[in-house]
Order: C-alpha cells, then structure tokens, then sequence
C-alpha cells in the first residue's frame, strides 16, 4: 500500500492529474455515459466520483447534462478541452511509466506484467461472493 501511495504522488506531480481522475477522464473517452454507469466502471468511491465531476465541470473539462427522456439521469462527457488535457495527461503518465521502468530488462518487465495480471485475476475471484455459505 505504501508503494501504491508513493507511485500515486508522484504520478500526479509528474502528470499533473492524479491516477483517479485520470481513469475517471478515460471511461469518458468513449463518449456521452450516465454519471451512475461512470460510477460503476471505475475503481472510485461514488461520493468521489461525485466530487471529481463537480470539479472537473468547474475546470471546464466535463459537461454535464439531464437525460431528455429521463431528468432524473445525468449525463457526463468530455468537452473539447477534456479531449485535449486527456490526451496531454496519457503523454505524460507514458513518460512517467518510461521513467519508472528505465532499469528493468525487457523480460523483467514481461514478469511484471504477467505477476499484476496473476493478482488481478485473484482480487476478481475474491470480489465473487461465496458460493458455499
């Protein structure tokens, strides 16, 4: 967790966005999403996300809209000015993963990335509830 925490700080200064939001401005790069499915598709508490949008709107970087068929949903999406800080914070996070990784081997790297895949997998598997109680 201390690594987790360390990475994310200094993602965020490299970056100039922090890992949350970051996700948060990817799942809307498809396009229009409801704020409840944007909730949902990322790792974010939903009172953060909340606040991320808020925030963001504020930026300029979101626009938020009712549901014509449905005012009770709100619609969240990028504005042009999103689009184009979202491209320059991936440039950046690539940087910064290039930097991150400057000594470890081709192979290492490959290791990595199977082991991350390997917990992943698990967390999933430990997010099913069980099915024998």
């Amino acid at each position: 967790m201390h690594l987790n925490k360390h990475i994310a700080t200094r993602f965020e200064r490299c970056a100039g966005v922090s890992p949350n939001r970051l996700e948060l401005l990817c799942k809307l790069k498809g396009g229009q999403i409801s704020q409840s499915d944007l909730q949902k598709a990322v790792s974010i508490d939903p009172a953060a996300v909340t606040r991320h949008v808020q925030q963001l709107e504020a930026e300029g970087m979101l626009l938020r809209t009712r549901c014509e068929n449905d005012n009770r949903i709100t619609l969240v999406q990028l504005t042009e000015e999103g689009e184009s800080k979202l491209a320059m914070f991936k440039a950046e996070k690539d940087r910064f993963m290039e930097k991150l990784q400057v000594d470890l081997t081709e192979s290492e790297r490959l290791e990595f990335v199977q082991t991350l895949r390997k917990l992943n997998s698990q967390i999933q598997l430990m997010k099913e509830p069980s099915k024998t109680n």
